[in-house]
């Protein structure tokens, strides 16, 4: 008697009272939380290529400025002291916009398709 009670009791402790169910949308759940764990990682991956970038341009920038600045800067002073030099800033800066402004319509143009 006391041999199937200790049994009895054994198998009510080793069988759980409630079988365990998954959700009935647990897939979805489960997708759901792979693809939010796939944009943070795309997040992540872009953060860093922004980064990057942003770190290779301004030394980039840095080394052009400590090599050659004090060059162009005496150049460009020079420059504006002579009168013919001064005439040609404004075609230069009239180009300049004028494919600013290109650039400008042509990126709109065929990124919209």
């Amino acid at each position: 008697m006391e041999q199937t009670d200790k049994d009895r009791a054994l198998r009510k402790a080793l069988t759980p009272e409630e079988p365990l169910r998954l959700s009935s949308n647990f897939s979805y759940l489960a997708m759901r939380r792979i693809q939010d764990e796939q944009r943070r990682a795309e997040q992540r991956q872009r953060l860093w290529a922004i980064m990057t970038m942003i770190t290779v341009t301004a030394s980039g920038i840095a080394v052009i400025v400590y090599l050659f600045g004090h060059t162009f800067w005496t150049s460009l002073t020079d420059a504006m002291r002579r009168p013919e030099a001064v005439r040609l800033v404004l075609p230069t800066l009239f180009c300049l916009v004028f494919f600013a402004l290109l650039n400008h319509l042509l990126a709109r143009r065929f990124s919209a398709k």
